[in-house]
């Protein structure tokens, strides 16, 4: 966990331009679960205009590669109680080990020192929730948790976990939200992107810049532009229908009904603020935190 974010503002750094793409996916039969073969993910995700993609089956690291798009080595670790675990790593060897460890505790802190970026997965699934809260706080280290899974809008649980994002940033555990379609049919593309800032559009660019939180989630609105200046953010989109500015714990700060907002922090906030947007429909796009220290 050698990258570290700046919490004050992730989005300082506006080189280069912003990239589409989804790291959670599941082919067959590498996952029991996915129900499409791996040529085909890779043809959705391409015709679909992606950027970038991981591949993260179930407990197995799945080569793959697409003229058109730039591949982030993955899996998706599971042990006999759950806990599944996004693991992101340039190293394929790395995520082949990770495979093998069977405690979680064990292997979160294994991957703290190989430089992979850790992910813990739709905390929310289940009507007995995957991760508990009180879980989640104690965990570590990891890089964040998903807070939109596209799936779980068909399962048991709720597809949203901002709740349990807003209780580890109000407690001061720092950690990025992700989503995500996490693929199993046809029919999952899409639905859960993360949009990365980066100056380089190559796998260790783009990682780079999503470990250092410079990107935004969507389940189809679109973020323009993310901005701090002093006290100042502005979040500029051209689909959205509202922007709310959200503060410690959840509390919504400010309501905005257009495809913009300047929002000057005060200091009645708490600790951060963080923002969310509303398009037609379902479709929202969430922002990483802005800490005030």
């Amino acid at each position: 966990m050698s990258i570290s974010v700046n919490w004050k503002n992730p989005y300082e750094d506006r080189r280069g331009q912003w990239y589409t793409g989804t790291l959670h996916t599941h082919t067959s039969p590498a996952s029991k679960c996915g129900k499409v073969a791996v040529e085909r993910v890779l043809e959705l995700y391409a015709q679909a205009g992606f950027d970038f993609l991981a591949i993260s089956d179930h407990m197995a690291f799945t080569s793959a590669s697409h003229p058109e798009m730039v591949m982030i080595p993955g899996v998706e670790w599971n042990s006999a109680a759950g806990e599944h675990t996004g693991i992101f790593s340039l190293d394929p060897a790395v995520l082949e080990h990770a495979i093998g460890i069977s405690d979680q505790e064990a292997l979160l802190a294994w991957l703290a020192d190989r430089d992979a970026m850790v992910v813990l997965n739709h905390p929310n699934w289940q009507l007995k929730p995957h991760y508990r809260r009180e879980q989640l706080a104690v965990k570590g280290p990891y890089d964040g948790i998903e807070i939109f899974n596209n799936v779980i809008e068909r399962l048991d649980g709720y597809a949203i976990a901002t709740d349990k994002w807003d209780y580890l940033l109000a407690s001061g555990k720092k950690v990025l939200g992700f989503a995500s379609d996490d693929f199993h049919q046809e029919r999952d593309v899409g639905w859960g992107k993360v949009v990365v800032r980066s100056a380089s559009r190559d796998a260790a660019g783009l990682l780079d810049a999503i470990r250092r939180g410079n990107f935004y989630c969507s389940s189809g609105v679109t973020i323009n532009d993310i901005r701090r200046e002093g006290n100042r953010v502005t979040v500029e989109s051209h689909d959205a229908q509202e922007i709310q500015a959200i503060g410690q714990g959840g509390k919504l700060i400010e309501r905005r009904f257009a495809a913009e907002m300047a929002f000057e922090i005060p200091e009645t906030c708490g600790t951060y603020v963080r923002f969310a947007l509303y398009g037609q429909g379902s479709a929202m796009a969430w922002t990483q935190p802005f800490f005030l220290a």
